[in-house]
C-alpha cells in the first residue's frame, strides 16, 4: 500500500513537470549549449592531438642524430586527454613539452625565462581561450543546477498557495511519502535531460576522425553522469528545503536564486581572488631563488675543480695525453663549449678533441665519470631550490580549493576534473613524470657506465648505444586511480544530500498548513 502511494507521488510530480514549459525550454537550452560547447571542445582537442603528433615525429627524427651520450635530449609530451572534451580542466594550462636535459634543472617560474624545460607548444589566443573555458561541465554545473531549482521551487509553496496541498494531506498519505516521492518525482523528470545531453555530447564527440573512446574512457564517462546526476539532486533537494521553509513560490525562486548565483558564480571566484590578494602562505620574490641557483652552480664548480686538482691537473685538458709526434702545438685540439642559461640556471659543457685518435683519455674520461654525477647531483639540488615558489603556489591554490568546496558547485567541478584526468593535479603529475623519467634516463646511464664512455664525446670508436633508453610514457588513470582522487568529493557531495533531504524531510513533518 506504501509503495503504491509513493508511485503515485512520484507519478504525479514527474507529470507536472514534463508537460510544463519549463522541461521542454530547459531540455533544449541544455542539449543546444551542450552541442556547442562539444563542437568547440572537438575543434580544440583535434588542433591540439595534431600538434602533439606532429610534436612526436619531430622527437623521433631528432634521437636518430644522436650519436653521443652528451648529445641526449629527449622530450617529454603532455598528450591531449579525450576526456577534455567533456572536461577542459587544465587541459590548456602551462606546459605540454618538457625538455630533458641532464644538467639542467626541471622547473616553472611566473616569468618567462628562454630555454625554459617546460615549454607550451602552439601559441595562446587569448580571445579564443574564453570560449575554450565552457565544456559539457561547465554547462551542466550552470544549467542544470539552475533548472533543478525552476522544478524544485514551487513544490510545497507552490502547492500550498494553490490549495491542492491541503487536499492530498487530507487523504491521509504520510508526510514522509510526500517529500520521498516529491524528490525521486522531480528527479526523474530531470534525468532524461541529463541523460540526453550526455548521449549527444558523446555522439558528437565520436563523429570527429580523431576522437576514439576506450573501454577506460566509457567508465569515465559513466562515473561523469552518475556524480553529475549526485550534483543536480543536491540542488532539487535545496529548492525543495527552501520550498518547504517559505510560504510563496515567489519567495522560494528568489531566495533559490540568490543562493545559486552565490555558490556557481560569486563564491569560486572570490575564494580565488581573496586568496591571490592575501596569500595564507608566503614565499619570497623568484629573483632570490634564481641568485641561489647560480650559488649551487658556483658550489659544483668548486668541488669540481678540487677533485680535478685532487688528481694532479689543473684543468681537464691536461688530463689528455697525446702520442709522440703528434701536433703538441696546436692549441685547437681540446675545445670546450658551455651553455650557462640565462641567470646561470644550468651549466652545461661539452668537449670537441681533434685528432682524438692521437690521444689517450683514459684518465679524462675517469674524470667524467665523476663530474657528470655530480653535475646531475647539484642539477637537482637547483631543481629543489627552483621548484620551491611553485610548491608554495601549489599550497596556495589548494587552500582556495578548500575554500571553494564550501559551494557544491566547486565540489562538484573538482570531482569531475579528478575523475577526468583535466584537473591541476594531473597537469602536476605531467610534470612529475617528467622528472621521474630524467631519472630513468640517468639510471640507465650509469648502468651503460656512459659517463665513463669515450662514446660521451667522440664516436671514433662506435657511435652511443641508445638501444634500450627508457622512453616516456603518458599516465592514464584507471577507473579505480580516478575514484581514489575523486571519493572526497563525491562523498561531500552525498554528504550535503542526506543532510539536504533529512532537514526537508524533518522540516515537512512539522509543516504547517495554517
Amino acid at each position: 500500500m506504501l509503495m503504491h502511494t509513493l508511485w503515485l507521488v512520484i507519478q504525479r510530480e514527474f507529470v507536472s513537470n514534463v508537460l510544463t514549459s519549463r522541461f521542454m525550454i530547459g531540455l533544449i537550452v541544455c542539449l543546444l549549449s551542450t552541442a556547442v560547447a562539444v563542437f568547440v571542445q572537438v575543434d580544440d582537442y583535434e588542433k591540439r592531438l595534431t600538434g602533439y603528433n606532429a610534436a612526436i615525429r619531430e622527437a623521433k627524427a631528432e634521437a636518430q642524430e644522436w650519436n653521443l651520450y652528451y648529445n641526449i635530449k629527449p622530450r617529454t609530451h603532455r598528450k591531449p586527454n579525450p576526456l577534455g572534451i567533456f572536461n577542459v580542466g587544465a587541459e590548456n594550462f602551462g606546459a605540454n613539452t618538457v625538455t630533458i636535459e641532464l644538467a639542467k634543472p626541471v622547473f616553472e617560474l611566473t616569468f618567462p625565462i628562454m630555454g625554459e624545460p617546460a615549454e607550451k607548444r602552439g601559441a595562446d589566443n587569448s580571445f579564443l581561450s574564453m570560449f575554450l573555458t565552457i565544456d559539457v561541465v561547465f554547462i551542466f554545473k550552470i544549467i542544470l543546477s539552475a533548472l533543478a531549482i525552476l522544478f524544485a521551487f514551487n513544490t510545497i509553496s507552490g502547492e500550498r498557495e494553490d490549495g491542492t496541498l491541503k487536499l492530498v494531506l487530507s487523504n491521509a498519505i504520510p508526510r514522509d511519502m510526500i517529500v520521498l516521492g516529491k524528490y525521486l518525482g522531480g528527479m526523474l523528470s530531470l534525468f532524461p535531460i541529463v541523460l540526453i545531453s550526455l548521449i549527444v555530447a558523446l555522439v558528437i564527440a565520436l563523429s570527429s576522425r580523431v576522437t576514439a573512446f576506450d573501454g577506460n574512457d566509457i567508465s569515465h564517462i559513466v562515473l561523469i553522469f552518475a556524480v553529475s546526476l549526485l550534483y543536480v539532486s543536491t540542488w532539487y533537494l535545496l529548492g525543495l528545503l527552501l520550498s518547504i521553509w517559505t510560504k510563496s513560490p515567489a519567495t522560494t525562486l528568489i531566495l533559490s536564486m540568490v543562493i545559486w548565483v552565490m555558490l556557481t558564480i560569486v563564491h569560486s571566484n572570490m575564494a580565488t581572488i581573496v586568496v591571490e590578494k592575501f596569500p595564507p602562505y608566503q614565499s619570497k620574490p623568484e629573483a632570490k631563488f634564481v641568485r641561489s641557483a647560480g650559488d649551487v652552480w658556483d658550489q659544483f664548480r668548486k668541488e669540481r675543480d678540487t677533485y680535478i686538482k685532487r688528481r694532479g691537473y689543473e684543468n681537464l685538458q691536461d688530463s689528455i695525453s697525446w702520442e709522440p709526434g703528434a701536433d703538441s702545438e696546436r692549441t685547437n685540439r681540446f675545445v670546450t663549449f658551455f651553455s650557462y642559461g640565462m641567470h646561470n640556471l644550468h651549466l652545461l659543457e661539452g668537449y670537441i678533441i681533434r685528432d682524438v685518435d692521437k690521444a689517450d683519455t683514459s684518465i679524462f674520461q675517469e674524470i667524467l665519470g665523476y663530474q657528470e654525477p655530480l653535475r646531475i647531483a647539484y642539477a637537482d639540488k637547483v631543481e629543489e631550490v627552483l621548484n620551491k615558489p611553485a610548491e608554495q603556489r601549489e599550497r596556495n591554490a589548494k587552500f582556495a580549493d578548500a575554500l571553494s568546496r564550501i559551494s557544491f558547485a566547486d565540489v562538484y567541478h573538482f570531482a569531475i576534473g579528478a575523475i577526468a584526468g583535466t584537473d591541476r593535479q594531473s597537469y602536476n603529475n605531467f610534470i612529475q613524470d617528467s622528472r621521474a623519467y630524467k631519472r630513468k634516463i640517468v639510471e640507465y646511464l650509469k648502468d651503460e657506465k656512459a659517463f665513463t664512455s669515450r662514446a660521451w664525446f667522440s664516436n671514433d670508436q662506435g657511435p652511443a648505444d641508445l638501444t634500450y633508453l627508457p622512453v616516456f610514457q603518458d599516465r592514464r588513470l584507471s577507473l579505480s586511480d580516478s575514484l581514489s582522487r575523486a571519493y572526497i568529493d563525491i562523498l561531500i557531495l552525498l554528504a550535503w544530500n542526506v543532510v539536504l533531504f533529512m532537514a526537508a524531510y524533518v522540516s515537512f513533518l512539522r509543516y504547517d498548513l495554517g
